[in-house]
């Protein structure tokens, strides 16, 4: 270890630590097959959490103990960032987050022993620096270790930030109506080489309905660029050979709503289109119930839902206000009960393809484990085949992508069981995870 002053058991954990990596590069990280590399990645993964936290320990102790100052430093941030040549958003987040596992103990303990991701506790450390909100993440260290073992990373983010801003003692009512007030947007011309640059700034459902009206042209640009390179290469045509990239199709899809716009009737909409807003039975409840009292909703964390078909979530007291307006025609409720099946779906237009929304209330993206195409973007096909008795029911369908959805003639098959949880079962009969 040179001339580094450690302990004697601590030299000698970091020297067998050292040698136990050589032999594993030695040996090379190869698995064998599919099920071999998920075993690989998860025996892998438990190691860099654990040397993770040990690293954060370090940082905490640092700062728990003052040693920053003997060479000047201004924090504990400041010195890892100097001698371990970090960045300053990780040395920030390390720092964070160990003052975090000081208040967390079950939390701290759970990564130790890598049960827990780096990145999910990075996430509780900004929270935890919340002061608001840090008193009553100790009573949830036993929900925060269950989400974290079952949700995506994305999942467990959307889900504590949410926690976050539900405990939070401002509110999100007042922050989205700030938000409101400050709505605005931009279009500027660039007077060094002629370009424009586009900002904008918007409250929660006027911006999630944007992105939803957005993603559907941005498709569509997809759609043809795809179909021009499958007339010319075939079946082999992969995203590399489309002719723009996903950042152009983007800025032309928006050129292209304006065009549209431009064309359209003043104060049209869009024909056939419904903004749909997903609600959890106990959020809309309660929210009524607010409405009708004229005083803030008090949600359960564990049971709010009110977002929309891909996940972005929705200020509720807007969203409630929408969709009980009958003037607000584009924008539809939908309840789901605990176990992610349709109970109500009011709207305020006729539509159509009143099964497939039903039938993809439930989920944000493609079922299939892994995959985050978006719930919008998704195929609805029938889990058990119609000609197998299978029911056109939401409890027999789920959003899956074009890819995942063929693969279920390959032999895989896709069943949610009574609480509401869906499984993937492979050919051989095991368990997608």
């Amino acid at each position: 270890m040179g001339s580094m002053v450690l302990a004697h058991d601590a030299v000698a954990a970091i020297d067998g630590i050292n040698v136990g990596l050589d032999r594993l590069f030695a040996a090379g990280v190869v698995p064998i097959d599919g099920k071999d590399a998920i075993v690989w990645l998860r025996e892998l993964e438990v190691l860099r959490r654990r040397v993770d936290a040990a690293a954060t320990g370090l940082v905490g102790a640092i700062d728990r103990d003052g040693l920053y100052v003997d060479d000047g430093h201004a924090s504990a941030t400041v010195m890892a960032k100097h001698h371990a040549k970090l960045s300053g958003g990780e040395a920030a987040a390390r720092e964070k987050t160990a003052r975090a596992c000081r208040d967390l103990p079950k939390l701290a303990d759970a990564w130790a022993h890598g049960e827990i991701g780096t990145d999910q506790m990075h996430l509780l450390g900004r929270v935890h620096a919340n002061e608001r909100v840090a008193p009553a993440m100790e009573a949830r260290q036993d929900e925060f270790l269950a989400d974290a073992e079952t949700m995506s990373a994305k999942q467990f983010e959307s889900k504590t930030r949410q926690w976050e801003r539900l405990i939070d003692e401002d509110g999100p009512e007042p922050a989205n109506e700030r938000n409101h007030t400050n709505r605005d947007a931009k279009l500027v011309p660039n007077p060094w080489d002629g370009s424009w640059d586009l900002t904008g700034f918007y409250a929660s459902l006027q911006g999630a309905e944007m992105r939803e009206i957005l993603d559907h042209y941005v498709d569509a640009e997809f759609q043809t660029d795809w179909n021009q390179a499958k007339a010319i290469l075939g079946d082999a045509v992969t995203n590399a050979d489309l002719e723009r990239t996903a950042p152009q199709r983007r800025a032309d899809a928006l050129h292209r709503l304006f065009q549209d716009a431009a064309g359209s009737p003043a104060g049209a909409v869009p024909p056939g289109f419904v903004h749909n807003i997903h609600w959890s039975a106990a959020a809309y409840q309660e929210m009524l119930r607010a409405l009708d009292a004229d005083r803030a909703p008090r949600f359960d964390p564990d049971t709010f839902m009110c977002r929309t078909g891909d996940g972005h979530g929705v200020d509720p007291t807007e969203a409630a206000t929408n969709s009980l307006d009958g003037l607000a025609a584009q924008i539809r409720r939908m309840i789901v009960d605990a176990a992610g099946v349709v109970i109500d779906l009011g709207r305020a237009r006729r539509f159509t393809g009143s099964a497939r929304t039903a039938a993809t209330a439930g989920h944000t993206c493609c079922v299939w484990p892994g995959c985050t195409v978006p719930a919008s973007a998704c195929e609805v096909d029938h889990l058990t085949e119609y000609g197998r008795g299978g029911p056109t029911s939401p409890s027999n369908a789920a959003p899956l992508c074009g890819k995942h959805n063929r693969w279920k003639q390959k032999g895989f098959q896709i069943h949610r069981d009574p609480t509401g949880n869906w499984h993937t079962i492979r050919p051989d009969g095991s368990q997608l995870e």
